[in-house]
């Protein structure tokens, strides 16, 4: 038939195969993402207290501001797709000073019954959250917080739920697939690693154990990245987050962070809740963050949460030093009131690349011989801002499985 027959039909193929995902994607109403869960995870969708979850019934909580329309519908699609509604006690959209065109009302509630919105005026992110926490309804006592660009995959909350029957005092976040921020119809594969903080507080996903495969078993995470977990709503209210002084967007995640590990509780990955999310970066934030309220916002928590530690943050931060960041008293009251730990625990038992990383940090780009040692002598590691090198692998002691530790345990 001539030698273009191999082309013709690998073309074809391409053809009905892009038909089928657009048939498929119209049916759906999102694109269904591939099962990226590792095997073995049939066992976590089971309630391990022998009932069926009945007491943990979930208030889903979506702040939005200026997002697509495409990204929302394919966020609630999916949930309703991949979530048994016995679980769902409302999911409620948080509206952060959205124009009446850009609220979506109509659209939004056509899903189903169980969605609520809530208008706010413009608010920021984390008075928003703060403030949808206390409209939740009263029958639910877990808080399920997600963003309004993600697609949830199979079975994904049915592991965060037994994480919280297993551990009251957990925050339990899915492993989050990246979605690019260029095209919400793709859906990758994440890797092994956790959430952390560098010194000046900036959030970076590592593998200080260079794992090439992820399993089924939960694993600790130093830190919470701050958009997407769940939480018993006790012991979100117990913890008193967020700090009401805090202005805007960000900080709230490095304060959850503290609040979690330090005054009893424990971060955790569950790698069988798989949940894609839209990576984007500031270019393509469909909404103004103001840095230096950001900062502020970062001070008021170093102030509170470092104690002898601050020097370090300072280092990389000068900015904050002598800064206003407001009275911060009752934060200190509250930290001595629910007896949290101090910040020599965390690094010991908790953070120990952070621990490690006291002792190398730099200021990347900036001349040694004007400014002597505070200047990297080499270029910044990848991703990090104040390194120009990681832990080696010999000299990091990885964290037990949460499975192997006593709940309320002074020491991992």
């Amino acid at each position: 038939m001539g030698p273009w027959r191999g082309s013709l039909s690998a073309s074809l193929v391409l053809i009905l195969a892009g038909y089928a995902f657009g048939a498929e994607k119209k049916k759906l109403g999102f694109p269904l993402p591939p099962d990226t869960r590792p095997s073995g995870c049939s066992a976590q969708t089971s309630d391990p207290g022998g009932g069926k979850f009945e007491d943990l019934k979930v208030s889903i909580i979506i702040p939005y501001r200026n997002e697509k329309l495409e990204h929302i519908k394919g966020s609630l699609a999916s949930i309703f797709h991949f979530t048994p509604k016995k679980y769902i006690e409302e999911l409620l959209m948080v509206s952060d000073g959205n124009t009446p065109a850009a609220v979506y009302r109509d659209e939004i509630t056509s899903f189903s019954k169980l969605i609520r919105i809530l208008e706010l005026p413009p608010s920021g992110l984390i008075k928003a959250k703060m403030t949808a926490v206390t409209e939740t309804s009263e029958k639910s006592s877990v808080i399920v917080f997600l963003e309004p660009h993600i697609r949830v995959n199979r079975m994904w909350l049915e592991p965060l739920l037994t994480r919280i029957r297993l551990n009251p005092h957990v925050l339990a976040m899915p492993l989050l697939d990246p979605i690019p921020q260029d095209n919400f119809d793709k859906y990758l594969e994440a890797g092994h690693g956790h959430w952390r903080f560098e010194w000046n507080f900036n959030l970076v996903f590592s593998n200080p154990e260079q794992k090439t495969t992820v399993t089924k078993e939960p694993y600790y995470s130093p830190a919470t990245s701050g958009g997407i977990f769940a939480i018993r709503k006790d012991w979100w209210n117990e913890l008193e987050l967020y700090d009401p002084g805090m202005i805007g967007w960000g900080g709230d995640h490095i304060e959850a962070t503290m609040k979690v590990w330090r005054c009893g509780g424990a971060i955790e990955t569950v790698p069988c809740s798989r949940v894609g999310h839209l990576f984007r970066d500031p270019d393509h934030r469909p909404y103004p963050v103001e840095v230096p309220t950001v900062v502020r916002n970062y001070a008021r928590v170093a102030v509170v949460w470092l104690d002898e530690y601050l020097p370090y943050f300072y280092k990389v931060k000068g900015e904050t030093e002598g800064m206003d960041i407001g009275d911060v008293s009752a934060q200190i009251a509250m930290r001595e009131r629910l007896q949290c730990k101090n910040m020599s625990w965390y690094l010991e038992n908790v953070d120990r690349e952070m621990l490690w990383e006291k002792d190398h940090i730099c200021i990347p780009g900036c001349n040694r011989k004007q400014l002597g040692n505070i200047c990297c002598e080499k270029p910044q590691y990848g991703g990090r801002s104040t390194i120009d090198r990681v832990i080696p692998l010999s000299e990091y002691r990885p964290l037990p499985s949460p499975n192997a530790v006593k709940l309320g345990s002074d020491e991992l």
